[in-house]
């Protein structure tokens, strides 16, 4: 066959339909990542002096040297590694409890649960935000109404308690996200399995553990890869409760502050490279272990 056949046979139809959309993302994140691969390797490490002419690893290794960023490393790491885990576990428990309800109760148990997933993560910073103020915060309010404390605490202000806060606050809102497709994988799993356990004597604990579980794992692996790179961006609640704090500051925070506060876009572009790097480390260890499981069996 032909160069004249090999065209004829190609399926250039799907693909002349899609490159206007192609073209278009692709420009949408190649020129930005050039831009920022450019400042990252050509600007001074902070915006206060001329660029030197040429290509310099002066950002980076001044950024190795930073411990307000190794401090935002250990933050990030901490927060999406443990909201992680508690989401999933949550999410598997209240998966269980609902796939016992009926059709009709259980569509209504996951709408009032997916209430907090709908709030847009700045509302749900601020509003927690409101919610512990020391002075006029609606939880402290309760506890001294009960007789718990004698005076407001500022639950914000406390440097050990920072990550830990974050991760409650994450949890709930995005465990109703881990619930739900959770459920949508128990759903979805065969029944023949746990009935045939079941006639053979096995409790539900046995079942779970031997026979649920493992069939829901790759669900379960997916939609916690996908809570991860949601959590290793994490923003806003890091943003809206502490702000420029080292204590509670996360990698896309630091980022945005040498941008935009410090004014050094050299700077701002090598962390930004680094906090890619450093989120695809993460991502890929997570993988290699919750795909260790899955590949020993094999």
């Amino acid at each position: 066959m032909g160069v004249r056949g090999h065209l004829k046979s190609f399926p250039w139809q799907p693909w002349a339909l899609l490159a206007p959309a192609l073209i278009t993302l692709a420009a949408l994140i190649v020129v930005p990542l050039g831009q920022t691969i450019h400042l990252a390797f050509s600007h001074d490490p902070h915006g206060f002096v001329p660029a030197r002419a040429g290509m310099t690893f002066e950002n980076f290794r001044i950024l190795l040297g930073d411990a307000a960023w190794w401090h935002a490393v250990r933050t990030t790491s901490l927060f999406a590694l443990g909201a992680v885990l508690a989401e999933t576990v949550l999410g598997i428990a209240l998966a269980v409890v609902l796939q016992g309800f009926g059709s009709r109760l259980r569509g209504v148990m996951l709408a009032i649960l997916l209430l907090p997933w709908a709030v847009p993560a700045v509302v749900a910073a601020r509003l927690w935000s409101w919610m512990l103020n020391d002075q006029y915060g609606v939880l402290n309010a309760a506890l001294v109404h009960a007789g718990l404390i004698t005076h407001g605490i500022a639950w914000t202000a406390s440097p050990a308690g920072m990550v830990l806060l974050m991760v409650m606050i994450d949890i709930w809102q995005a465990t109703p996200f881990m619930t739900l497709l959770t459920l949508a994988g128990l759903q979805s799993l065969p029944l023949e399995a746990m009935e045939a356990a079941r006639l053979d004597g096995a409790t539900s604990w046995q079942c779970f553990r031997h026979i649920t579980l493992p069939l829901l794992w790759p669900t379960l692996a997916v939609a916690a890869l996908f809570r991860l790179l949601d959590a290793l961006r994490m923003f806003d609640l890091s943003s809206v409760l502490y702000g420029s704090d080292i204590d509670g500051m996360s990698l896309s925070v630091f980022v945005q502050m040498q941008i935009v506060q410090f004014g050094a876009p050299g700077y701002g572009a090598a962390s930004a490279l680094a906090t890619l790097a450093v989120i695809g480390l993460i991502v890929a260890l997570f993988w290699r272990c919750v795909s260790w499981p899955r590949g020993e069996k094999a």
